[in-house]
Formats: structure tokens, C-alpha cells, sequence
């Protein structure tokens, strides 16, 4: 594996301070060197560190230090070496808290370039057996593509660009691939996509006006092949709403494989898959079998959630419905047991929806994955199931599996699910469980069924209810870190009315009904990120925080968390990235604030004269109110301020 990043003279010092300098040292032997920051657009453990250019790469870059010059001197020459340039290159894999970077490519930076740019790493699938004939072949029939250009890209499906470029055989156009979903790679040389269907359908493009891309950059091929195999675009020609595809490309199909008429009859909304589904799982929750009524934000808090990350936990009053709200997400994604795997849909697997009721006796995971029974020599998984949808799910990537697990914290959450814990944040290829120890597996009769290690796959969705009450336990900052909880707003009784009267029959035999794909989880209509205004405002509620409550405080896993999510929200809601900002504070950050009211009274009191909440906490968000109005979080904040006040305590 040798991804390629694109980044920039890093100006942050060894503090962590910009200056204007920063990032430019010597090392123990008195030679200079400087850093780098990554700006792929892709999130990676290397996103956020400063990457290191050592004095032999300098000089391979053709960077020439003058020994007898004063430091200062000799960093103003490098300043001037690097500033206005941008760098391609390769990264160290083996000292993952040291990297350096290597096969570095200088460019001089275009006019186009901007501070707050993130690049696409879009691979250039080009070589002697690949054209735009033959790869779009390929992609209408699901097959593997061969390309050197895919060891140089994200061996991280959901990382992978939704982009594809390559060239016509006859005209020698370049032709752009969008909305495309990798679904297996090798990391090495070739890489598999979803097929084009209604619900993915892929666009299919041709860039006809290169000057209007003043800011892109290609790698510089090699020594084997001139052709270059990555092209780095930046988002907002992409992405954003005002995106200049339309100014440099003509659409060739909007729909490849399905049809080949340019716009003729085509429903735009079809296009965002988000939007398709959401509209769908409308129609559920207000049918005849479901009868729910969802206030609109916990809905795309919900979706969005699923999204961008492996766990998610609904919480709420007893009787609000929120197995019922799962329940009804699965039918709308049309994976409910029994739903599919007949008739023209018989290659899909039928159990992909695993509803598990937590017991308050379970102690440890065996109690839900199984355990190795030493003497009949066999395996014997949980009673929960879950191991053997893990294994099916494995088998079948296409496809979204949602494991349930209702009213987690009856039991300690940290001592039955410890193991998922631990390896939900790790990358996709990473995330084993060990059912037993391997020295067992030669001795247990079922161990080629049941391995010692078992992998989360990447198509996988654990979703946790819990009541908030005294039969229940609380939840540690250890799974705080790691899930989204979504608090269920009580819509207005008197909003019955909106209830269909439409039966689940009826929605499922429309024309417009869907089953949806796993390339929905990875699908991002705007490729958000967080934005150096964003951090900085993160950065000071991180150090007021910690500042009074050492232990506490805001995470890299948090702000990878918070970044992701905004990745992943809805084309809908993506103007309004205050109010998502807003939601992540609120459930990820401040639930995090407990204890007594000698421990929180400078973060935050409750102010009895203007009857609202008052303290650091409240002068941050006044501070960064052009951000959000911080509503949610306010009034976390004011019934946090209340607890205190009159228990002395907050939960």
C-alpha cells in the first residue's frame, strides 16, 4: 500500500501555534527539515499530524542548505523554497507517531488555490486494459477493475472517492465517473464498485473545458508508466452547491446502464440517494402498521448518525417507540427478515436484521458473542445471534446488516460489549473480535465455521435503546466517545392527524418503493468538513473543560466523530451546519459534564436573577454565536444548570 496525499507547509511549532515560521526546525544534527499537513479531503489517523520532510528528502527535491548561514537565515531560505508550493507524496507506515514523508513531487500552487481547500484523491483508472468503453462494461456488470492507480488511493471503502476518471479510446476525452460506490478493494491493484441500479444510479461525464480547473493537480506518474494515476480536485469543485461540474464537464448519462438519455425524464431528487430514502422511510413511519410521529431533526439526526458511525443509541421516555423507530428504519431500507430473498431478488440474504434484548444478568461478552466449550470441543455462540449475522454479513458486502440491541444499559454497557468498544474506532480491516483463543482453534470440531477472530464488516449498523431511569445504569465517557445518542423530542399529540391511513402493503407495492444498498452509508451530497473557525471554537471549549475537569474534555476520536458526521448529513441540512455542529456539542461533548456543583460551578450555574444558565461554558457559545445559536445545547446546558442548583449534582 502506497496511498498518495496531497498537502501543505504546516506553519503550526512544536506547540502547536501558528507562526510564521512554524513548522520549520532542525533536527539533532543540526540539519532543517519542516512539516507537512495533509489535505485529503479522506479522513485517515494521519489527517490531523504534522507529517515531516527530513533533510534527505529536501535534497532530493532539490533543496540546497547553506551550513555556514545563521539559523535564521537558513530557515528564511527554506520559507521561501516552500512557501507557494504544494506537495504530493507518500507516507511512512512504519512509525505511525513519527511519520515522515517520502517520493516527494513539488508543484507551485495555482491560482486557485485556497487555505481551507481539501483535495478528492480521484484515481485515474487508465492503462492499457482500461478505457471509458470497457470500464463502464465492467461497472454495468460488477466486475473487479485492474489498476495501478488503486495502490495509490485509500484502501478504506468509505474513504474512497465517489469520483472516477478516465479517457475515451476513440476521442481521447477525459471521462468522469460520479457517484460511484467502492464495495472491495485489495488495497493493491484492483477494486470492485456497485453496480448501477435505480437507486445508485451512476452519472456518467465529459470534461470538456480544462481551463476551468485551475485547481487541480495530478501525481507524476512513474518510471514504468508516464500516465499519471491520480488526479487531486478540490471539494468544492465537486461538492458545494454552487459546484463548477457544470461549468467543466458535459453530462454523457445520468443514469449509466439504465438509460442513455441525457436529462430526458430524469427526477433530479432521484439523484441523492439521501433523499430518495428519507422520502421512503416517511412513507413508513407514517403507515397504518407504524403510526409514528418523528420530529423532523431526530429523523436526520437518526439517518445521519447510522451514516458516519458504527454505533447508535436512541434514548428517550418509556413508550416513545423507539424499537418501533429502528423497526421502521429497516423496512424502509427494505432489509426486514422475510422482506427480500424471494423471487427476482433471491441473491439477497434474507437475516439482516438482528433485534437482541439485553439482559440485565450479562456480565462479560460471552454472554453475547458465545464461548469455546473445552469439552465436547466445540464453539457455542450466544443465544443473541449475533456472531452468525457477523459472519453473513461478511460474506455479503453489498448489502446492510442493522444488529439491535434494546435497552443496552439494563446491563453495564462497558462490561457485556467491552470488545466492540475497543474496535469500533479501528479501521475497517482491524475490527476483530476474538471469540476464544487461537490455540483452541485446532482443537474445536466447528472452528472452520467459527474462527477465533471474528471481523465487524463495514456494512454492519449496531443501534442501542435505553430508558433514562433509576432501573438503569449510566453510561461511561469511554462509550460517550464512541456513539451518537439521540434524545427523542415528544412531538405535539395533536399532530395525529398526520398519520396515514396508508397501509405497509400499499407503500411496498408503489412504483417509488426502494431497497436499499450499503453504498448508502457512504454516500455524502456535500463532503463537509469541519472548518478552522469550527476547530479553534472546539479548541476553547476543550481547554475551559479540561482546564477544571482534567479527565474530561474533547478527543482526536470526538473531533474525527463531529467531522464525519458533518460529512454525512443530508444535502438538506447542509447550509445549516450550525445547527449540526449544535447537535454533536450536545450529545457528545456536554453529556460528558458531571458531577458536583463544587466540581462544575465555574463551567457552569444557574444565574437566579436573568433565570438562564451562566459560566465559561455559556461565554464560549456567546463568543462563537456567528457558528450557531446553540439551541440544544443551551438548554442541555440550562437543565444541567438546574440539577446543580437544586441536587448539587448533575448526571
Amino acid at each position: 500500500m502506497s496511498q498518495l496525499y496531497i498537502g501543505v507547509w504546516n506553519h503550526k511549532d512544536q506547540f502547536g501555534n501558528f507562526s510564521e515560521n512554524g513548522g520549520i526546525f532542525f533536527d539533532r544534527n543540526s540539519k532543517i527539515m519542516f512539516n507537512l499537513q495533509i489535505l485529503n479531503a479522506s479522513r485517515s489517523e494521519l489527517s490531523d499530524k504534522q507529517i515531516h520532510v527530513f533533510p534527505r528528502e529536501l535534497e532530493k527535491i532539490s533543496f540546497q542548505d547553506n551550513f555556514y548561514d545563521d539559523n535564521e537565515t537558513r530557515r528564511e531560505t527554506l520559507k521561501n523554497f516552500i512557501e507557494g508550493k504544494i506537495f504530493i507524496f507518500k507516507v511512512s507506515e512504519e512509525q505511525q507517531d513519527n511519520p515522515y514523508a517520502y517520493d516527494i513531487k513539488m508543484h507551485i500552487k495555482n491560482n486557485d488555490f485556497h487555505n481551507d481547500d481539501k483535495f478528492e484523491e480521484i484515481p485515474i483508472l487508465m492503462d492499457s486494459e482500461n478505457n471509458y468503453e470497457t470500464i463502464k462494461n465492467k461497472l454495468i456488470k460488477g466486475e473487479t477493475i485492474r489498476s495501478r492507480a488503486v495502490s495509490m488511493i485509500s484502501n478504506k471503502l468509505d474513504s474512497i472517492s465517489s469520483f472516477m476518471i478516465t479517457k475515451s479510446s476513440h476521442d481521447e476525452n477525459w471521462i468522469l465517473f460520479e457517484n460511484v460506490t467502492a464495495v472491495s478493494t485489495d488495497g493493491m491493484e484492483s477494486i470492485q464498485y456497485q453496480k448501477p441500479s435505480e437507486n445508485f444510479p451512476i452519472t456518467v461525464r465529459r470534461i470538456v473545458d480544462d481551463t476551468a480547473m485551475d485547481g487541480y493537480y495530478y501525481d507524476n506518474g512513474d518510471d514504468r508508466n508516464i500516465n499519471h494515476n491520480i488526479m487531486f480536485v478540490p471539494t468544492r469543485y465537486l461538492r458545494e452547491n454552487d459546484s463548477q461540474l457544470e461549468k467543466f464537464t458535459k453530462i454523457v448519462t445520468r443514469r449509466l446502464g439504465l438509460t442513455e438519455n441525457d436529462n430526458e425524464g430524469i427526477d433530479e431528487s432521484s439523484q441523492d440517494v439521501d433523499l430518495l430514502f428519507l422520502k421512503q422511510f416517511h412513507e413508513v413511519i407514517k403507515s397504518s402498521e407504524y403510526q409514528l410521529l418523528l420530529n423532523e431533526d431526530d429523523i436526520i439526526k437518526l439517518h445521519t448518525s447510522i451514516k458516519s458511525s458504527l454505533l447508535t443509541i436512541l434514548a428517550g421516555l418509556s413508550g416513545t417507540g423507539k424499537s418501533k423507530i429502528i423497526k421502521a428504519y429497516a423496512e424502509a431500507l427494505g432489509i426486514l427478515n422475510g422482506d427480500l430473498g424471494k423471487g427476482q431478488h433471491n441473491d439477497i440474504p434474507e437475516e439482516r436484521f438482528k433485534f437482541i434484548s439485553v439482559k440485565p444478568s450479562w456480565q462479560d461478552d460471552s454472554d453475547l458473542l458465545g464461548f469455546a466449550d473445552t469439552i465436547s470441543n466445540n464453539f457455542r455462540p450466544g443465544d443473541s445471534g449475533i456472531v452468525d449475522t457477523l459472519i453473513d454479513a461478511k460474506k455479503n458486502p453489498r448489502f446492510i446488516y442493522i444488529i439491535v440491541l434494546d435497552e443496552m444499559n439494563l446491563s453495564r454497557v462497558e462490561y457485556y460489549f467491552s470488545q466492540f468498544l475497543s474496535v469500533l474506532e479501528r479501521s475497517s480491516s482491524e475490527r476483530y473480535l476474538t471469540l476464544y483463543s487461537k490455540y483452541l482453534e485446532t482443537r474445536l470440531y466447528n472452528s472452520d465455521k467459527y474462527s477465533s477472530k471474528i471481523l465487524i464488516p463495514e456494512n454492519v449498523r449496531f443501534i442501542g435503546t435505553m430508558n433514562i431511569d433509576e432501573s438503569t445504569f449510566e453510561l461511561s465517557d469511554k462509550l460517550l466517545d464512541r456513539t451518537n445518542i439521540i434524545e427523542l423530542h415528544t412531538v405535539p399529540f395533536y399532530n395525529k392527524k398526520d398519520i396515514s391511513h396508508r397501509s405497509m402493503k400499499d407503500v411496498k407495492s408503489a412504483n417509488t418503493w426502494h431497497n436499499f444498498e450499503v453504498g448508502l452509508l457512504n454516500y455524502s451530497s456535500n463532503g463537509g468538513s469541519l472548518t478552522e473557525e469550527q476547530l479553534q471554537f472546539l479548541w476553547e471549549l476543550h481547554s475551559e473543560i479540561n482546564d477544571e475537569l482534567p479527565n474530561v474534555g474533547i478527543s482526536w476520536r470526538t473531533i474525527r466523530s463531529i467531522d464525519a458526521y458533518i460529512n454525512k448529513v443530508p444535502s438538506t441540512y447542509a447550509n445549516d451546519i450550525g445547527k449540526i455542529l449544535d447537535w454533536q456539542l450536545s450529545t457528545r461533548i456536554l453529556t460528558k459534564l458531571r458531577g458536583t456543583e463544587s466540581m462544575l460551578n465555574s463551567l457552569i450555574s444557574y444565574d437566579e436573577k436573568e433565570k438562564k444558565p451562566k459560566g465559561k461554558i455559556i461565554n464560549i457559545l456567546d463568543k462563537y454565536s456567528t457558528l450557531s445559536d446553540f439551541q440544544e445545547s443551551r438548554k442541555k446546558l440550562l437543565i444541567k444548570s438546574k440539577e446543580l442548583k437544586v441536587n448539587g449534582f448533575a448526571r
